[in-house]
């Protein structure tokens, strides 16, 4: 009677967890659809401006090389690059799909980088509101340097124990790393005047959206044996 409990509680279990992972990445992005709307519609807001201000009280030399250099190495260019070799590595270890997928992981994040520049049409910040590093062209809306962050290194953090086994300090200390990267991009593109906050949330919604689908896509296809040698 316990072991059939037990199995029942297992399954309620792992149903919830189904239906969380199902409906996690749905309200992400219904609420990435409402903030595009919205800032659209209001390009500038209060919020924006009040905490990019709070952001930028602290105007130590320092500080703000660290913000310059994070920026420049998780800009979305050095990413696609940086997708290149990766996914060389992955097939020359014959993890062809995993190859595969990195390319269309960052192939798609830049075009939706592009999409919804020209959907939303928000402005960059004005150097007459903020303090801005360097005035840079295009649109605002969502942070492109987020959103190709979010792919690239959360697509390595949800592959990670997958592929690499080992001293788990030590894959700690590593995994650590990209998530590093993913958590301090938003700030730094804020800091340096070069986004407002709604777009670096909006990029961080879009893209963990689509890393929660190319996950899905990715399990449902590895468990069928595409490109794994499984057939």
């Amino acid at each position: 009677m316990n072991e059939k409990c037990s199995d029942s509680e297992r399954e309620n279990r792992s149903l919830k967890q189904e239906q969380l992972r199902l409906t996690t990445p749905i309200l992400q992005l219904a609420f990435f659809a409402t903030l595009a709307w919205w800032v659209h519609r209001h390009p500038v807001l209060s919020i924006d401006v009040a905490i990019t201000h709070a952001l930028q009280r602290n105007q130590s030399p320092y500080l703000r090389q660290a913000m310059v250099a994070l920026s420049y190495v998780k800009d979305h260019t050095f990413l696609n690059v940086l997708a290149v070799p990766l996914a060389a590595y992955f097939w020359m270890r014959r993890l062809r799909l995993e190859a595969l997928m990195i390319v269309l992981a960052t192939t798609m994040s830049n075009l939706f980088r592009v999409w919804f520049h020209r959907i939303v049409n928000r402005p960059r910040p004005s150097p007459h509101m903020v303090q801005v590093e360097q005035q840079s062209h295009g649109k605002s809306f969502p942070s492109g340097h987020v959103l190709a962050s979010m792919t690239f290194w959360g697509w390595l953090l949800a592959l990670w124990p997958l592929l690499w086994q080992g001293n788990r300090l030590r894959q700690k200390t590593l995994r650590s790393i990209p998530v590093l990267f993913i958590a301090f991009i938003g700030p730094s593109r804020i800091y340096l005047g070069d986004h407002w906050a709604t777009d670096v949330l909006g990029g961080y919604l879009l893209g963990g959206s689509w890393l929660a689908l190319l996950f899905r896509v990715y399990l449902a296809l590895k468990n069928n044996g595409v490109l794994t040698g499984k057939n």
